[in-house]
């Protein structure tokens, strides 16, 4: 193991990049050689603000300095040329969810680590958190006996958080060459957690509303969602996305909400096998566990597992915590936690899930795509 500081860069300034930068500047343990954005302007604060070298491309940065790992937390479609790069130098990636905006760009990154001496993370933190991985151990464990079915609610505010009477250009999420869509975007954590779970997914079904009922949104990236599918133990899943029911509060200067416990906000997953079940309220960070006793005929209550107080995220959204095991597996001299080729089975659901959203009733299997 080295003793010397983790050289570590990001490409992207925007949000994420930022809270990396803020997250690394005090940790004695690493060493910042670069961000990279295009704007001048947004190096130079971030330069001023981090006392980082900011570079307008990684080829400039890769020339500069060679870092141990490249953070990848830029825009989805420039997700494919930085990982090449960076794995073409030799180093370790953290790479942000989606994987890229299509198949070909994600197998292309697969091939490329297969090739390079660096590995690649992808950024699907939620299977690692307190309660999902707490509920991927008693599966595996065997609590729920042989795991039949699963349920997955996801129900959020919408996504137009700039000003009301701004551009929808403007919204990037709202844009399917940017954002991939809603389940690309929002829905992609889940279907990785489905996988882990209950096993690859092998055919998905996809409904949405006739109409969008946020009629601001465009007609290719529907509000409101409703998959079904299938994985290869034939376990059946329910897994519905909804941005049209919970209140927003982006600009109301009086309604600041924590997130999770915003009314309307819900994060749930039920999990029903042939010996117990469970209702996990993941916002409520409560896990609540039965048996099912066949002899007596009867659904026991078991016990319920809490979860609280958790630091913020830590129950399925940290970000910060998967980064923080991944660089600590780096420095130890290993690599990624988890098989890339697994993040490419969650892309392929995904590109499979809103495929099935053009064709609404129809089940598509995820084996054609990619």
């Amino acid at each position: 193991m080295s003793t010397q500081p983790l050289k570590i860069a990001i490409v992207g300034g925007g949000m994420v990049g930022e809270h990396f930068l803020r997250d690394f500047r005090h940790n004695p343990a690493l060493s910042m050689t670069g961000v990279v954005t295009r704007s001048a302007a947004r190096q130079q604060e971030l330069t001023d603000r981090f006392q980082v070298p900011g570079f307008s491309t990684l080829k400039e940065l890769l020339a500069a300095e060679v870092p141990d790992v490249v953070c990848v937390v830029n825009a989805n479609h420039d997700h494919r040329d930085a990982t090449l790069q960076a794995l073409e130098a030799g180093c370790h990636v953290y790479l942000e969810k989606p994987m890229a905006p299509t198949l070909d760009e994600c197998r292309e990154i697969v091939e490329a680590e297969a090739k390079s001496s660096g590995s690649v993370q992808v950024g699907f933190e939620y299977i690692h958190g307190s309660m999902t991985s707490r509920l991927k151990d008693l599966v595996k464990e065997g609590y729920f006996g042989e795991v039949q079915w699963l349920s997955v609610l996801d129900s959020r505010g919408h996504w137009w958080a700039q000003s009301p009477h701004g551009k929808l250009s403007d919204i990037w999420k709202l844009d399917r060459k940017r954002g991939g869509g809603i389940i690309y975007h929002c829905g992609i954590h889940q279907l990785d957690l489905i996988r882990h779970y209950a096993g690859n997914i092998t055919e998905i079904q996809a409904f949405r509303p006739p109409q969008n009922p946020l009629s601001f949104y465009p007609e290719d990236v529907p509000a409101n969602v409703t998959l079904m599918l299938k994985t290869e133990q034939d376990v059946v899943i329910n897994f519905q996305v909804m941005h049209d029911r919970a209140a927003t509060w982006y600009r109301e200067k009086n309604y600041k909400p924590d997130y999770q416990h915003a009314p309307g906000h819900e994060f749930n997953i039920s999990v029903i096998g042939t010996r117990g079940s469970c209702d996990m309220r993941i916002y409520d960070e409560e896990l609540h566990l039965f048996q099912l006793d066949q002899d007596r005929k009867e659904n026991r209550f078991d016990r319920t597992e809490q979860f609280k107080p958790n630091p913020p995220d830590r129950s399925h959204h940290d970000m910060t915590g998967l980064l923080d095991r991944f660089l600590e597996s780096v420095a130890a001299g290993q690599g990624a936690l988890d098989d890339v080729a697994g993040a490419y089975e969650t892309m392929r659901a995904a590109a499979t899930a809103e495929a099935a959203l053009t064709r609404p009733g129809e089940w598509l299997s995820v084996s054609d795509f990619g």
